[in-house]
């Protein structure tokens, strides 16, 4: 007798933020990412008691593998808590997700801040040894399901999980990119493998107008570098995310030259320094930590929000840019594996209600056979 799937987004159905994704193979029970969102200034968290209400378990001990796909907060903020929760489940990552996270996770809050909790930092610490790393391109035969492993690109140590149950097969993407950057490749799109469901992060799955810059980067870095040479004066670059601050620096120092000196504060330090054990280059000659001493010549400052006094006038920029695929990425991507559904989360808002989405331009093309699904939160879903 065929066991049923069923889908149930916990957090990050239709909104950016505390991605959380229930997934039940038969018996087994699956959590897909643990993150946290932030709006309006307020943190929000996935709801896990939709689901301890639901007909599929009634508790969080029930929960058998958590599987989480990079370490962006709205992936992993929730990580601790859920881990507390769900006592029984094992957790996978990549190991470059695994020391990520616990920089995000531990480093911040029980070394870099000095927390005096020795209780809590023993039990996070206790967590973070739980964790089980996974490589790329590997199998983990489970008995009851089969979990893949596959790059995702996005940020080093992204991975999508493509997992087969009962000969179905269904990939899960977390975020994803086709591109490659400064310190990653791109996702390999898995089209050999007669995927029959995608669950997909669809960001921008409603903006048809949004289109990715794919030199917007080196434009940014470029201007900032002109600013320094010509005009003899210091930059601030404040960035918005430290990964990217950190491919922001990688690129940074590809193109100066002329080794102007690139100061960082010290949590865009700190993960660099740990992307740096994973054998990941990115410091060079220009680069030094800053003291307490602004340094009188003209300089470049790469910080994620600490306070800046400069010596006189410089100039202040916002370092952003995507690290996501944008609309026709998602088209290539889906068009490319052809499933039969493709069951979209951690969908932006609409620009603008007369905008197409993803399902509008996939409806127009005659080769494709997908469904497309607007997964809402704490909805259930066969699959």
């Amino acid at each position: 007798m065929e066991q049923k799937i069923y889908f149930m987004p916990l957090g990050g159905g239709q909104r950016v933020g505390a991605s959380c994704y229930y997934l039940r193979l038969g018996e087994s029970n699956l959590i897909l990412d643990a993150g946290i969102g932030i709006e309006n200034g307020v943190i929000f968290e996935p709801d896990t008691y939709s689901l301890i209400t639901s007909p599929f378990l009634q508790s969080m001990g029930q929960i058998d593998h958590i599987y989480i796909s990079h370490a962006h907060s709205d992936h992993i903020g929730y990580l601790f808590r859920l881990m507390k929760e769900a006592t029984r489940a094992s957790v996978y990552m990549t190991e470059i997700t695994a020391i990520l996270s616990e920089y995000q996770l531990y480093d911040k809050n029980y070394l870099k801040r000095g927390g005096k909790d020795e209780e809590k930092r023993l039990a996070a610490q206790y967590m973070l040894d739980k964790i089980a790393k996974v490589s790329y391109m590997k199998t983990i035969d489970f008995g009851k399901y089969k979990a893949m492993f596959l790059p995702a690109g996005h940020i080093p140590g992204a991975m999508m999980i493509l997992f087969e149950f009962e000969k179905r097969k269904i990939l899960y993407t977390g975020d994803f990119s086709l591109d490659r950057t400064a310190l990653t490749g791109g996702c390999i799109v898995p089209d050999q493998f007669g995927i029959d469901t995608v669950i997909m992060c669809g960001l921008h799955a409603k903006h048809p107008s949004y289109i990715k810059r794919a030199d917007g980067l080196f434009k940014t870095v470029k201007y900032i570098l002109k600013t320094v040479w010509q005009k003899r004066i210091s930059v601030k670059c404040h960035v918005q995310q430290l990964s990217k601050g950190v491919e922001f620096l990688k690129t940074l120092n590809e193109y100066n030259t002329r080794n102007t000196p690139v100061y960082l504060d010290k949590s865009v330090m700190d993960i660099v320094e740990k992307m740096e054990q994973l054998s990941i280059p990115v410091l060079n000659v220009s680069n030094r930590p800053i003291g307490s001493d602004i340094p009188m010549e003209p300089h470049i400052y790469v910080t994620a929000g600490s306070p800046y006094r400069a010596n006189g006038f410089y100039y202040d920029v916002n370092v952003d840019f995507s690290l996501h695929g944008d609309f026709s990425d998602m088209k290539e991507f889906i068009k490319r594996i052809n499933p039969e559904k493709v069951i979209l989360v951690h969908c932006a808002k609409e620009y603008s209600p007369f905008d197409d989405t993803i399902e509008q331009a996939l409806m127009l093309d005659g080769d494709c056979r997908t469904q497309v699904i607007f997964a809402e939160e704490k909805e259930a879903y066969v699959i």
